[in-house]
């Protein structure tokens, strides 16, 4: 009998079914799930967009027929995490780097006749509004030539917001579209399968919340959203805001937001509110670093642009798996480089833009920078700091010297 890629344990599949009909039904997730889709049979292609840590246990849970999830290989580093993805049959891929081995993978799990699911965002978005997908997308659905499925999470940036460490109990619906059938991905062009796919997986959860106006059962609506919330509105000071419960404010201005129990921001005392939901702050912030970032370029400045201090460094080991502790550093932004400065050694390590592989947030938020092929990992030294500032600020400064391959398809420069 021919050997399968990325086998799946029986057991543990059943485990995790039992699990997750208890935690779709306890926290009332529903589906809307066509005739369509419900008599499909494997293979085929599930590309859904990306908010929380669960999507893909719970996209995959409603469909009728098993799906390989493709996922970072970060989530592989733990090793318990690690035991359960693997006998899940997860194909990890390298995040933001253009990695062949995992559309081979991909090729191969349909080959031998079971689905496939990526998230074509490549990465769980930030305010619950879909991000710009890479058009490659669409010259994986002519390669593949099976069915596409879109599974489209609504109400889950409420739910499982990205920043949060815990789910906040709301309305959550999922709504699966068959969107391509196999006749479809062979006689459309490249440019009408990613034009009609970044349609019909586009949502936006302000604007759903805004008619839904769906309650957030929390106590914790503020937790931990200044990993999303960087830059301050009032005083533009940059990571240097504390949250707790419902409410979070600037240590520098004093600018405070209550978060009600809908989700959308308002003052927690008297002034000028700047943004009255996340979408909109994010999209402000990111313009104006980006903005600052070309202009220290473009002046050639020398210092350093922003650093997070005390932060705990680990480097990924020999066998590509693990992680060890290396120590505390501050970690330093300059307009062609990196600095981890060790603070209770005397010791640098310089990372070069021109030498960065990728640089991108992970689960928790932990900055994950792949420095001629070895990761490091660095975790703030505190719940909340920013790891996203840094991607955005990478970005710009691979944009502006000419590293268009490294660039990240959901940042918008």
């Amino acid at each position: 009998m021919k050997k399968k890629h990325y086998p799946t344990s029986l057991f543990i599949r059943f485990i995790t079914h039992i699990v997750f009909t208890l935690f779709t039904k306890y926290y009332g997730i529903k589906a809307k799930m066509p005739e369509n889709v419900k008599k499909l049979k494997a293979p085929y292609l599930v590309l859904g967009n990306h908010v929380g840590y669960w999507d893909p246990f719970i996209t995959g849970y409603f469909l009728p027929e098993y799906t390989h999830f493709v996922s970072s290989d970060a989530a592989f580093r733990n090793p318990v995490i690690r035991f359960f993805l693997t006998k899940l049959g997860t194909i990890p891929k390298r995040k933001s780097i253009r990695d062949i081995k995992v559309i081979k993978d991909i090729i191969s799990v349909i080959k031998q006749g079971e689905n496939v699911g990526i998230f074509a965002e490549a990465t769980r978005n930030w305010a619950g509004t879909t991000q710009a997908v890479d058009p490659s997308v669409a010259k994986l659905i002519k390669m593949l030539k099976v069915p596409v499925v879109v599974p489209v999470l609504k109400g889950m940036n409420l739910f499982n917001p990205r920043w949060a460490y815990k789910i906040r109990r709301t309305n959550v619906e999922i709504e699966y579209k068959l969107l391509f059938t196999k006749t479809d991905t062979a006689e459309l062009s490249k440019k009408k399968i990613y034009d009609k796919f970044t349609k019909a997986i586009f949502h936006d959860e302000v604007e759903y919340q805004r008619k839904k106006m769906n309650v957030i059962h929390s106590r914790k609506r503020a937790e931990y959203i200044n990993h999303a919330l960087y830059l301050c509105p009032k005083c533009k000071s940059i990571d240097n805001f504390s949250v707790k419960g419902n409410v979070f404010y600037c240590r520098s201005c004093g600018y405070d937001i209550y978060i009600n129990r809908y989700g959308f921001f308002e003052r927690k005392s008297f002034g000028y509110l700047y943004f009255d939901n996340i979408r909109d702050w994010f999209t402000w912030e990111n313009k104006q670093l980006i903005k600052s970032i070309t202009k220290n370029i473009q002046k050639e400045y020398k210092d350093i642009i922003f650093e997070d201090t005390s932060s705990k460094v680990y480097v990924e080991a020999k066998n590509k798996k693990d992680l060890f502790f290396t120590g505390f550093a501050d970690i330093k932004l300059y307009t062609n480089k990196i600095v981890i400065d060790y603070t209770n050694k005397n010791n640098k390590i310089i990372l070069l833009f021109s030498d960065i592989q990728t640089i991108n947030p992970q689960v928790n938020e932990r900055l994950e920078v792949y420095y001629n092929n070895t990761a490091y990992r660095i975790i703030g030294n505190e719940p909340g700091i920013s790891a996203i500032k840094w991607e955005i600020a990478a970005n710009v400064i691979w944009k502006l010297s000419g590293q268009y391959n490294k660039l990240s398809s959901y940042i918008n420069l």
